[in-house]
């Protein structure tokens, strides 16, 4: 139970829209304790060394912490800290020697720019899971878009899409191109900071439309899916996941990405609309 209140108040925090120059919020939930606590800047806050500090996309902010209380309840072991964001920003963080223990990101080109710069502790970087693109409407919508090349339609008068920084509004971006409607769509585009503010816009009738991780759509109320992608107009959506080289905690820490890899890890995720890791080219 007290993992499903801290959940629910932390998907709440990731569902305020940013205004300009505000500072973002990060947002911290203490597994097994039901702690949700914020934090202002780019920096992940320093936790408790008692406790594994788990920097993780935004797309996985339903399902995460689940998996994890599971892996808790199985090995006994320590409290557990997340802070959810966008992939390319948690990626700067790490950069920027932001303390943490293990990264879970929403793209390949994210996870590699950590790598190349030696962060990553050898040998634990595995692709975990992968996802598929939707076009979601308001709840309230009786549009049904047989193909991507119809978000041209007129009355889409703001697109939501999640910025191009981060991987799903790289991968949104990919695929209008890829239809041949970005010309045409681009400047009814509104750019959120990750999928969930995209989610948040569509679900208030501020966007028409957006286009979204299928398992993020699944999850939230006042949208409704009325298309899915074909994987085939996009570079293939994988979340891989790393123990960093700077954790402090490092048996713990494989432990968990071994926990998540595994039967009952890939149970959840699937529960949740995850689908594996596609099989590199």
């Amino acid at each position: 139970m007290a993992v499903a209140v801290a959940a629910a108040a932390a998907a709440a925090v990731a569902l305020v829209r940013p205004r300009p120059g505000v500072a973002r919020l990060l947002r911290l939930v203490r597994v097994g304790l039901g702690l949700v606590a914020l934090s202002s800047g780019c920096r992940a806050p320093a936790a408790a060394p008692e406790a594994l500090v788990v920097l993780a996309a935004a797309s996985l902010t339903d399902v995460l912490p689940s998996v994890v209380e599971a892996w808790r309840e199985q090995e006994g072991s320590m409290d557990v800290v997340f802070s959810f964001d966008g992939s390319s920003r948690l990626a700067r963080q790490v950069e920027a020697g932001a303390p943490a223990d293990v990264i879970f990101l929403a793209d390949a080109l994210s996870m590699d720019a950590v790598e190349r710069r030696g962060l990553l502790a050898p040998g634990t970087r595995g692709d975990l899971l992968g996802n598929t693109l939707v076009v979601v409407v308001p709840g309230g919508s009786a549009w049904a878009p047989q193909s991507v090349a119809e978000l041209t339609d007129p009355r889409v008068r703001h697109l939501a899409l999640a910025a191009e920084r981060v991987p799903a509004g790289r991968y949104a971006r990919e695929a209008l191109r890829a239809s041949l409607a970005w010309d045409a769509v681009a400047d009814r585009v509104v750019t959120g900071s990750h999928v969930r503010t995209t989610l948040a816009w569509v679900s208030r009738g501020e966007a028409e439309a957006g286009i979204v991780y299928a398992t993020d759509a699944a999850q939230r109320p006042g949208v409704r899916t009325a298309l899915a992608l074909s994987p085939d107009i996009h570079t293939p959506i994988v979340y891989p996941a790393a123990v960093l080289a700077s954790s402090v905690h490092q048996p713990e820490a494989r432990a968990l990405l071994e926990f998540c890899a595994g039967e009952v890890g890939r149970a959840r995720f699937a529960a949740a609309g995850f689908l594996p890791a596609p099989e590199a080219p």
